[in-house]
């Protein structure tokens, strides 16, 4: 009987390392044996390669010919890669998201592979399998071993060791950039729905040119055909479609106007113009259309003609539901799985992490409950829309838990499970200790967060507070008759009646957040420190995230009624109020920068969207307004009527006796003086 392989110090990866993906794959289980066995045993070698023996599938076969010898074999580049991840992963105990978990393999002295034939790659019942890293602004701004490449290398590496084949690499220029880097990991690239073909925007390259098709269809076509040859060489999944410069309608770019018809028939002559583009350089190319936004609509009027080899990508509405995305005001919610069609190959593009500057989810973890989406997810499956599923990841770290459900939503095996179910799975593999307690607090932040609307899905992320607050400070300084783009939330109200709408919505829901967020204190406080440092980094970031912006918006509209009650306006009150609210989201900020784990510190340093420093400007710029309107031109009245003895204030020998105080130092002092239990009227 042959000795079983044992993975030791002293065991060498073989292969062809002038090979990227075969190269990047020794690296990965070379670093990942040097930091989980710790003892030297006999020299063994274990070998990566490619072979025209074996059908060119992602599948991968592990042998053991010889006591000192394990070969990892496939007809394909990316089976090699897969069968590597699966020793680390089987073998060395490899989490898929230690790197963003901070879940390091325990050490052992050797790791024995034992019987190799177990080691086989999943069934998968979703061909095409992978993530969009979208609005990727922190992770663009981040670096980790002082290299942001490294940080895009973690995230291909993260996405193939959940099994995950085709990425798309970022937005615009980033994608641009990364895609030579995924292809050198063996992911297939594929498009952002606004950049069809991968081709650079019109306007980038010609910005005094009108962005319009109908007047410069050479030039358009040019772009074309150079992304086609930069790509063909490459596995690509090419997108058709025509959009405007942006995530918007192309004819919002065009002074010519366009009929209904008119608009289908330019989006077809393009689809029909990049198709011919496409196969005449790549014979076999797999092609696929997004059938999103503005196209939706032309696609159900049958006004939108796609060559039947296409893949068709749906996509859900943002918050976890497969039907139509609202923009702006508009919101037909139009079921998408209703477009089910057994003669085509379909798809969707899922978000796990949204941008829609109105309630959206971009700092935190999706709003929408595990069983939920997962729930949802089976439905595509159900419809037979899952040829290609594609999950909008934003910035990865704050979405771990969806993306650790979206891969095993690949596999043949996937079954709906409750809640509880997922988050005790996940709990108990990312969490050595307390972990009844730990999945407690995860459940929890499913049932205090709120709905902003009446259906199940319309429920509140980070963007709700933040793009509210600050359209609420702009309407109050411009003195304004309603809030700007607001209408989704509210309808066609006043200024006013919007704000009570608003208020409404929160009423009840602060308090459990900032109690939610106490008690995950409470608990980290006890739990040994690595279980506790992930528990920040997972879970407590987004409450607190909630807890504070909620906070801090509530706080704002009790401060906008305090200074415009129509007989006796009380600014010192709305001054306070709004400190307090810089005050909570300042606890964000902190929250971020003190992370445990220095290597997150500078990860939200970008945070460009909910855009938490930017709302605290401009709530000090309401404070410096209502400083200025209630405390005076010289900003000393609020000192002397009470901060000073009654005797000094009387006394004006010296008009003043030191620099007036900063907005909350001033606030500081006079809720020291228990000036917020206080009525006031302006001063």
């Amino acid at each position: 009987m042959m000795e079983e392989f044992v993975i030791s110090k002293a065991t060498r990866i073989v292969t062809d390392f002038g090979n990227d993906v075969l190269r990047n794959a020794a690296q990965i289980l070379t670093r990942d044996i040097q930091m989980t066995v710790t003892t030297i045993q006999t020299d063994n070698e274990i070998d990566l390669r490619v072979t025209s023996a074996l059908p060119r599938t992602e599948q991968f076969s592990v042998a053991q010919p010889d006591a000192a010898h394990l070969v990892v074999q496939s007809g394909t580049l990316r089976g090699v890669m897969y069968g590597a991840l699966a020793i680390s992963k089987n073998v060395l105990k490899v989490n898929d998201f230690w790197f963003w978990l901070d879940k390091l393999p325990k050490k052992v002295p050797q790791a024995v592979v034992g019987n190799p034939t177990r080691l086989k790659l999943p069934d998968y019942r979703v061909s095409y399998r992978g993530w969009f890293v979208n609005d990727e602004v922190l992770l663009n701004h981040w670096q980790y071993q002082e290299s942001n490449q490294n940080v895009w290398q973690m995230v291909y590496e993260t996405l193939l060791r959940c099994g995950g084949n085709i990425i798309i690499p970022g937005t615009g220029n980033n994608a641009h950039a990364h895609r030579a880097i995924a292809a050198a990991m063996g992911l297939i690239v594929t498009h952002h729905h606004a950049e069809p073909l991968g081709a650079q925007m019109f306007a980038r390259v010609y910005p005094d040119l009108t962005a319009s098709y109908v007047k410069h269809p050479d030039l358009f076509k040019s772009l074309w055909q150079k992304a086609i040859a930069e790509q063909q060489d490459s596995e690509t999944v090419w997108t058709l479609g025509f959009r405007g410069q942006g995530d918007r309608p192309f004819w919002l770019d065009d002074d010519h106007h366009y009929t209904l018809a008119d608009r289908a028939k330019v989006i077809n002559d393009v689809i029909q113009t990049q198709y011919r583009l496409v196969k005449a350089a790549v014979p076999d190319a797999q092609c696929a259309i997004n059938i999103y936004g503005e196209l939706t609509g032309l696609y159900h009027a049958g006004l939108i003609k796609i060559p039947q080899d296409v893949i068709q990508i749906w996509a859900d509405n943002g918050y976890g539901k497969m039907v139509s995305r609202r923009q702006g005001e508009d919101d037909p919610r139009t079921d998408v799985l209703s477009g089910q069609n057994p003669n085509l190959s379909q798809g969707i593009y899922y978000h796990v992490a949204f941008h829609d500057l109105q309630a959206s989810n971009f700092l935190t973890l999706l709003q929408i409950d595990p069983h939920t989406v997962a729930a949802e997810l089976d439905k595509v499956h159900q419809a037979g829309m899952d040829d290609f599923v594609l999950c909008n990841t934003g910035n990865i770290k704050p979405s771990i838990l969806f993306l650790a459900l979206m891969a095993q939503s690949w596999r043949t095996d996937f079954k709906v499970r409750s809640t509880a179910d997922i988050l005790t799975t996940y709990v108990q593999q990312y969490y050595e200790t307390n972990q009844q307690k730990i999945v407690a607090l995860y459940q929890r932040y499913f049932t205090t967060v709120f709905n902003y609307g009446q259906l199940a899905d319309q429920r509140a992320g980070d963007e709700f507070y933040t793009y509210t607050l600050r359209k609420i400070v702009a309407a109050w300084l411009a003195h304004s008759q309603q809030l700007t783009a607001m209408t989704w939330l509210t309808g066609d109200k006043p200024l006013q009646a919007e704000l009570d709408e608003i208020a409404d919505l929160l009423h009840g829901h602060v308090t459990p957040f900032i109690r939610l967020d106490q008690q995950i204190q409470t608990a980290m406080a006890s739990l040994p420190t690595m279980d506790a440092n992930r528990l920040y980094n997972d879970l407590w970031l987004s409450v607190v995230v909630h807890a504070a912006a909620s906070e801090a918006l509530q706080r704002t509209l009790t401060a906008f009624k305090a200074a415009t009650q129509p007989e006796s306006p009380n600014l010192i009150t709305a001054f306070l109020q709004i400190d307090a609210a810089e005050q909570a989201l300042q606890r964000i900020l902190t929250a971020w920068q003190s992370n445990p784990l220095k290597k997150w510190a500078h990860f939200y340093d970008n945070d460009c969207y909910t855009n938490i420093s930017l709302t605290i400007q401009v709530l000090k710029t309401l404070a410096g307004y209502l400083r200025i309107t209630g405390d005076g031109p010289d900003e000393d009245q609020w000192e002397r009527h009470y901060l000073m003895t009654k005797g000094d204030a009387r006394i004006m020998l010296l008009s003043n006796t030191h620099q007036a105080y900063d907005d909350h130092e001033l606030a500081s002092r006079l809720l020291a003086k228990g000036i917020e239990t206080q009525k006031h009227s302006k001063s």
